[in-house]
């Protein structure tokens, strides 16, 4: 039998805000009568629905506000097999209003790879003598599809570059703010490890590892090393016996890490190491500086795993709980383009078009030899009454198979601090529909960190939670701490209470129970609340988000007090720049001090990624703006090495030269500039009125051939550079400059940069701004 199913679909929310609506299925015939009461009871009326998760979040910071608008309704051929399972055989599209209430939370999903099976020919589904949609795989687990390896492909194919030009968001989880409050909780546990009579202590004589898996542009990485370095003096862990290890599957960023210079410092001390490693698979660590192989049981200290925005790239299981019965769901990964010549082309994500199937399991689903992962799922089908409306669950196993494989290096003692898109709360699974797929260059789901607590628990560990429901980014802390160093004897562990059964774990006592077992790591908890809790990294990036989309015309205090809360991170200091260079030069002097404080302290935390940001020409037009013109040559100087030549950094810097009266030094900035780029008129300008003075030519003559000595000019500029200035760096490892890796020294930036011009008519070295601030930017794009 074969009846037409209709769905209605509704999505918005891609600022932060986990919004979305299921619409429950709805049967008709032909003629159009409900065929609900015909078929109560039978596995046909849970066909389902087109579903919008209502967690679909991404990192807000490339997005703009939601709008409400008509939602596309699915009209979907089903046919029930002998085993009463639905299998959907084609949809169409049509356009109906919004639906109702939602009745279900859904995680939404992303890809990564697995062994997979794929169709050696992909093809289409014929409907009506015309294709539908092109099939890549025939229904499969949804772990095993064909997802993860087009997301495997995906991040293969763009490496370093996802992030550098902002396919990926990352801001969220790559900022000064985020890493801190991380290192404050690692720094507590440390606290609780080696302070006297601690039941599970560290040996400070052998190395503790971290290991941050999916590591990605290597920014978090820096900001963290940057600020446990920052106290050391206060550490209670030797920062030497510190191995941070960023690892990562693509050889691409791996060798981004190695060559970058802010990581050099690191690498030099011993405390970096850097490897390549598929969380998918892998059960050794090769470290590629130290050429240590790190394998099972070879850990005397228990291990410590960073994880951010990758449990949600990482291959999950789908599970539904309906009627009191546990179902698998199964996937046929599908294009809506009628043929894939490539099936593992990345931009197929950009035009999936899936369809899914529920068939019945036990509770060994996962086999006798994985009792913990069998627990999740009784977990969940204990939790979900048979009445009520059932729920549909993500269990993420790669995050699991993962932090177990990486667990046996030090014998399954383990701390994982985890921040991604996801749910702690499993009443948000309630309800039965198709998971959503939220596409943004890759694409993501929801992390379940509930099931990964069940894990934990189920282990004899515990989990820490952000109880925060309306979050672009949940923080969550696991710990598996082995066996206490008291139990010394036999008669000890005999004199133990018997381990925690599953029975005691259901319902509201699996936060009993992990209340209970932190209790052994007191400063761990209140460091969590304190640093995740009471205003983590979500809040920090909601709050830099209103100041800079909600307030029109936000002060010159509050950045800096905004700055001074993140950090003084890099990226924020580029989003207000227009406040800085507007409001910094007029300032009374206190406040202009403390800008002077601050902007050292931007520069240290810099990271080089992002081509379109040039952090060090923005230092230097503020610098230029608060007459500090030594600085803001260096800081020019540095964008030239950074970034490439650009004739607007050339023009400010005979600016800044000419305020200090060394006109040799303006002159061939300006016909640097000139030489650069013969259209823009205010260096030719500056050159004549320069030359004038300098009584080379006559208030009358013409500017000859300037690009006959071009290749001299430079050299000169360079050499009167070396002689006349100094410069005024702040104090940043490595602070010698050299070529970027991202723009040869001799191309120039496509985008047109802000210059620090002053009128002609400005009096002769008394430097004065015209009402319309030159320090504005006149670039269209606009920052995270």
């Amino acid at each position: 039998m074969t009846l037409p199913i209709a769905a209605v679909e509704s999505e918005s929310g891609h600022d932060g805000a986990s919004v979305g609506s299921v619409h429950p299925a709805t049967l008709v015939a032909s003629d159009g009568t409900s065929l609900l009461s015909g078929f109560a009871g039978n596995d046909v009326m849970k066909m389902p629905a087109a579903a919008v998760s209502a967690g679909a979040v991404e990192d807000a910071t490339d997005h703009a506000d939601d709008e409400q608008t008509r939602c596309p309704a699915t009209v979907i051929e089903a046919a029930m097999d002998a085993n009463g399972a639905t299998t959907v055989m084609a949809q169409t599209t049509a356009l109906l209003p919004p639906p109702p209430t939602p009745i279900a939370a859904m995680v939404d999903l992303i890809v990564k790879q697995d062994e997979v099976r794929a169709s050696p020919s992909p093809r289409p589904i014929m409907v009506a003598g015309r294709p539908e949609r092109c099939e890549l795989e025939g229904f499969t687990p949804f772990s095993k599809c064909h997802l993860w390896k087009l997301m495997m492909s995906f991040y293969d194919r763009e490496g370093v570059e996802s992030w550098a030009q902002g396919i990926v968001p990352h801001f969220i989880t790559s900022n000064t703010f985020i890493a801190k409050r991380y290192s404050n909780v690692l720094r507590a546990y440390f606290r609780d490890v080696m302070r006297p009579g601690s039941e599970y202590p560290l040996d400070p004589s052998e190395p503790f590892y971290i290991v941050e898996l999916g590591t990605g542009s290597g920014k978090f990485s820096f900001y963290f090393l940057k600020a446990l370095a920052e106290a050391e003096r206060v550490l209670d862990f030797p920062l030497d016996k510190i191995k941070y290890v960023m690892t990562d599957f693509t050889e691409q960023n791996f060798n981004f890490w190695k060559t970058h210079p802010a990581l050099a410092p690191f690498v030099k001390r011993g405390i970096v190491d850097f490897a390549i490693f598929d969380a998918t698979k892998d059960t050794e660590l090769h470290l590629t500086v130290s050429n240590d192989v790190l394998r099972p049981h070879q850990l005397k200290n228990p291990l410590c795993i960073i994880a951010n925005y990758l449990f949600d790239t990482l291959y999950h299981d789908l599970f539904q709980v309906e009627h009191g019965i546990l179902k698998e769901g199964l996937i046929s990964v599908g294009s809506k383009k009628t043929q894939e010549p490539d099936p593992l082309d990345p931009d197929i994500i950009k035009r999936l078009s899936n369809l899914y199937k529920y068939e019945q399991i036990d509770e060994t689903f996962y086999g006798e030899e994985n009792p913990h992962l069998n627990n999740i799922l009784k977990w969940y089908h204990e939790y979900y009454d048979p009445e009520s409306s059932g729920a549909t669950v993500l269990v993420p196993i790669g995050a699991l198979s993962a932090i177990e494989r990486l667990s046996q290096l030090s014998s399954n003692r383990v701390v994982v601090i985890s921040g991604d898109k996801g749910n702690s709360n499993p009443d948000h699974f309630r309800g039965v529909c198709d998971p959503h797929i939220a596409v943004h260059g890759s694409f993501s789901v929801m992390v379940n960190y509930h099931a990964i607590g069940i894990y934990f628990a189920s282990r004899g560990g515990f989990a820490l939670h952000s109880p925060q429901e309306e979050a672009s980014l949940k923080v969550s802390m696991f710990v598996l701490p082995g066996e206490p160093a008291r139990l010394q004897s036999a008669q000890d562990q005999l004199q133990q209470p018997p381990p925690t059964s599953m029975t005691e774990l259901y319902g509201d006592d699996l936060d009993r129970v992990c209340e209970a077992r932190s209790r052994a790591f007191p400063n761990v908890s209140v460091a969590f609340e304190d640093e995740i809790v009471a205003f983590g990294p979500n809040d920090f990036f909601v709050m830099q988000k209103a100041i800079k989309e909600d307030t029109k015309a936000p002060s010159l205090k509050a950045v800096l007090a905004l700055l001074k809360l993140s950090c003084w991170d890099p990226d924020v200091f580029y989003k207000f720049r227009d406040v800085l260079l507007d409001h910094s030069p007029a300032c009374p002097p206190k406040l202009k001090k403390d800008v002077r404080h601050g902007i050292p302290l931007v520069w240290k935390n810099y990271y080089a990624l992002d081509k379109e940001k040039d952090i060090a020409f923005e230092i230097g037009r503020l610098y230029y703006g608060i007459h500090d013109y030594d600085s803001a040559l260096a800081f020019y100087t540095r964008s030239m090495h950074e970034m490439g030549k650009h004739h607007v950094t050339s023009h400010n810097m005979g600016l800044c030269h000419y305020s200090k009266r060394q006109l040799d030094l303006a002159a061939t900035c300006f016909e640097e500039a000139y030489a650069l780029n013969s259209s823009y008129q205010k260096a030719l300008t500056w050159l004549q009125r320069v030359q004038k003075e300098l009584g080379l030519i006559s208030q009358t003559a013409t500017i000859g051939a300037l690009g006959d000595n071009a290749t001299q000019q430079r050299m000169r500029h360079e050499e009167l550079l070396v002689q006349q200035i100094q410069l005024v760096m702040p104090d940043h490892e490595e602070v010698n400059a050299r070529p970027s890796r991202f723009l040869s020294t001799d191309e120039t930036s496509p985008r047109r940069r802000p210059d620090a011009a002053m009128t002609t008519t400005t009096p002769v070295g008394t430097p004065t701004f015209p009402s319309s601030s030159p320090f504005a930017s006149s670039s269209s794009n606009s920052p995270e």
